[in-house]
């Protein structure tokens, strides 16, 4: 299983950096192959502009041969499918189907929750982890084979809760909000979720492959596995969370993502998102004045984990920041 994360900085990071990549490229080598080092399996990066896919690099082995990642070896990515499906969710905002500030029962009347405020849960909170949930449930979330109707069973889950917090109050990391995206991006839409991703957003953006595991991806064999010490293939663990951590794809198509959101919503001429829904996602959604304890490093921005990487404003650039692996 990878852990992969994406960083896309402000338009003037992307108008200061510099043409010669080599020292980045040389790091991005050392790091991959210092991930192995320290037992990755395999490692897959790329390094992008706007304008283009500056470099790919890869590091460790898919099989016992020894064989290197290849730019189409597939990884199962975790909660990095949350961004692409903030982004499908920021679409439907532009069309003006979704308000983000209309409460979720408005979009999935089927939710309810013992606690009498979960009315009060907005779309907004769904994507900034604010809506109060009480965690996630992981019944089902992982397995062998996959799973169907996970998120059904999430929604009739909730039913049975209270809220945690009251809604809009705090940012605690949620799995079931976007599980809750899901749903309301299949009601939208008409579609199922998988189809609504697909057409909506990896078809434009030429994400060939990227899919969910409901797809039938399980026995591609271009899925990188973990190795034991033997380099012999562990067996695949199936994520069944789609929308917050169920979606397979390769280093080069989160690369047409990043370029995207780098472009202000557009990538090789195509319109994908408005650069109003690109900025609000970019944008701290930390509610409140609220303090305990330390310091939060995180800054949620819609979908992403932190809008302001601590590394990069100290030397005065602007980077999100997105993370995500899996219980394997």
């Amino acid at each position: 299983i990878a852990t992969l994360t994406l960083a896309a900085g402000s338009t003037a990071s992307v108008a200061a950096a510099p043409t010669d990549y080599g020292t980045a490229i040389a790091t991005g080598q050392t790091e991959m192959q210092s991930a192995v080092d320290a037992g990755a399996s395999s490692v897959s990066a790329a390094l992008v502009t706007r304008d283009t896919i500056v470099w790919t690099g890869s590091a460790g082995a898919i099989d016992a041969a020894g064989t290197k990642p290849a730019t189409t070896t597939r990884y199962t990515i975790g909660s990095l499918s949350k961004l692409p499906t903030a982004i499908a969710i920021m679409q439907l905002v532009d069309q003006g189907l979704i308000d983000l500030d209309a409460p979720v029962i408005t979009y999935l009347p089927e939710l309810t929750m013992t606690s009498p405020d979960y009315r009060a849960i907005t779309v907004r909170m769904l994507l900034n982890h604010s809506a109060g949930f009480p965690g996630t449930d992981y019944t089902n979330a992982f397995t062998t084979a996959p799973h169907d109707g996970y998120a059904e069973q999430v929604l009739a889950s909730l039913a049975k809760q209270p809220l945690k917090t009251t809604p809009g109050a705090m940012s605690v990391y949620s799995n079931d909000g976007f599980t809750l995206l899901q749903l309301i991006l299949q009601k939208v839409t008409g579609m199922p979720f998988t189809d609504a991703m697909r057409n909506n957003l990896f078809a434009p953006l030429g994400m060939t492959y990227s899919s969910f595991w409901t797809q039938g991806v399980a026995a591609d064999p271009a899925i990188a596995p973990m190795l034991d010490a033997d380099r012999q293939p562990l067996p695949l663990e199936v994520t069944n969370v789609l929308a917050s951590g169920g979606l397979v794809s390769t280093a080069t198509d989160m690369a047409q993502v990043a370029r995207m959101l780098l472009g202000d919503g557009t990538v090789d001429g195509k319109r994908i998102l408005s650069p109003t829904a690109v900025a609000a996602m970019g944008t701290d959604q930390i509610p409140g004045s609220l303090s305990v304890g330390a310091a939060n490093p995180w800054e949620y921005g819609l979908g992403w984990d932190t809008v302001q990487q601590l590394g990069f404003a100290q030397v005065g650039q602007t980077a999100w920041v997105k993370g995500g692996d899996t219980s394997d």
